[in-house]
């Protein structure tokens, strides 16, 4: 079964969401005082799906300090539910670039490459032979 963000984020009713303008390279945020998420101006669909998901995992495991090792963690476990290995590995077989991969597992292309960043060696191995084929 897929994983659905926007169902995740739904099912956390002491949220809300808003959209708003972030500093660049912000896409969204969560204010724990508040109970609101904030999503960036302007951010695609993938975009929107993948960082509503990274949001909702920061609520999930409560506050905590933003450092990179936490945002890595995060990025990881998301990617992990957001795309299946053998959904990766089709993608992967057939694009041409990180962009058509992306788009066709419907995530950002940084989400991809936490996904490839944080692949099991059993799935390294799917891959390895999956692409051989191809």
């Amino acid at each position: 079964m897929s994983h659905h963000p926007w169902r995740a984020f739904r099912a956390l009713t002491h949220f809300t969401l808003q959209h708003a303008a972030l500093p660049d390279g912000i896409l969204g945020c969560t204010n724990f005082d508040t109970g609101v998420v904030t999503l960036a101006l302007g951010i695609d669909q993938a975009e929107r799906r993948c960082t509503i998901a990274h949001e909702t995992e920061h609520i999930r495991r409560g506050w905590s300090p933003c450092t990179a090792r936490e945002e890595c963690s995060i990025d990881r476990t998301v990617a992990r539910r957001l795309i299946d290995i053998h959904d990766l590995g089709e993608a992967l077989a057939w694009a041409s670039c990180e962009d058509e991969a992306a788009d066709e597992l419907w995530v950002d292309i940084h989400m991809l490459r936490a996904r490839l960043a944080g692949l099991h060696p059993a799935e390294r191995g799917y891959l390895k032979r999956r692409l051989e084929s191809a």
